[in-house]
């Protein structure tokens, strides 16, 4: 089954009313108490994604389910601008940008570098980890898709190289989304972004 697309926006809307629908499907699913608050959750983390971005961002969302099996999508035709490439820029310089923020920000932070055609968008807290991201970042994007459980078994590998490495796995260990969704997956063609997150409850 799937949900009629919704329209949500980095500002805001959309929002509550696609929280409410996202609600709605774990119930019809019979999903208990706590799963569909983790449902909900997974939903408030993707929409979050889309706040801080420089600019006003939409996007459709909606969610295929069979059974118990989720599947969050949020797609988005994102054309950018001078202000999200100085913002991205930013995060580059410093690390500390809010865009680029625990491990939703660097997601975010990735497709950006990856649409602005600017690697130097990766933020300095990346940078160690480059070889990581060489093989479940830009590459993969550019084949078809980026996905976390790829990330987390690469970071694995390389988590005690250094800082930046130790540093993102801590982030991935933090993060609501590392913790609840069973994988986070990434697919850019042209200057459409699609976001999916899968759970099974």
């Amino acid at each position: 089954m799937k949900t009629a697309p919704m329209i949500v926006t980095s500002d805001g809307i959309g929002m509550s009313e696609a929280l409410a629908m996202t609600e709605q499907v774990g119930k019809t699913c019979g999903l208990d108490q706590k799963s569909n608050l983790h449902l909900r959750l997974l939903g408030e983390e993707l929409f979050g994604m889309l706040r801080g971005i420089a600019g006003k961002i939409e996007a459709e969302y909606w969610i295929d389910y069979s059974e118990k099996n989720m599947e969050l999508h949020m797609k988005s035709e994102i054309q950018a601008t001078p202000q999200m490439k100085e913002q991205f820029l930013a995060a580059s310089t410093s690390g500390k940008n809010d865009a680029a923020r625990g491990f939703m920000g660097k997601v975010r932070v990735m497709i950006a570098g990856f649409l602005l055609s600017a690697k130097e968008a990766i933020p300095n807290s990346m940078v160690g980890a480059a070889a990581v991201l060489a093989g479940s970042g830009y590459d993969s994007l550019s084949a078809g898709g980026w996905s976390m459980v790829h990330y987390k078994e690469e970071l694995k590998k390389h988590a005690k190289d250094g800082q930046a490495e130790s540093e993102a796995w801590d982030e991935l260990e933090k993060s609501i989304v590392a913790n609840i969704a069973d994988d986070v997956k990434v697919k850019i063609v042209g200057k459409t972004a699609e976001i999916v997150v899968i759970k099974a409850f």
